[in-house]
């Protein structure tokens, strides 16, 4: 079984989907009405739906909530916290955190809507 999409609820669709395919390599499919609706694909197929709240509603997410990227080596986390610096998000500092016994180096940042991304590479 592969993890197929997920939809995040956000009342910045179109800056979300530009940090997306700007910074993380997905591919915008469609959009629908005024920032209301994109559609992305990751470079590994995975869909990923942006929508604003539905009426009245708000984006809530519960703490600790949040994306995580995974790449291969410390050094592209070190390049991609220093590319979104460079665009203008404010990512934390790059940790070497350990958690449950395994090693990683880490990031944090907030993506346009508030969402909480996490940038890490660990041993395999």
């Amino acid at each position: 079984m592969k993890l197929n999409h997920a939809n995040l609820v956000t009342p910045e669709v179109t800056a979300l989907a530009g940090f997306f395919t700007s910074h993380f390599g997905f591919e915008l499919l469609a959009e629908r009405g005024k920032d209301a609706l994109a559609v992305l694909r990751g470079t590994d197929g995975f869909i990923l739906n942006l929508m604003i709240p539905g009426k009245g509603g708000t984006a809530n997410y519960p703490g600790g909530f949040h994306i995580g990227f995974l790449v291969g080596k410390p050094n592209i986390v070190h390049a991609k916290q220093a590319e979104l610096a460079d665009a203008g998000f404010a990512p934390g500092e790059v940790q070497e955190l350990t958690r449950g016994g395994v090693s990683s180096t880490t990031f944090y940042c907030h993506a346009p809507g508030g969402i909480l991304v996490e940038v890490s590479s660990s041993p395999a």
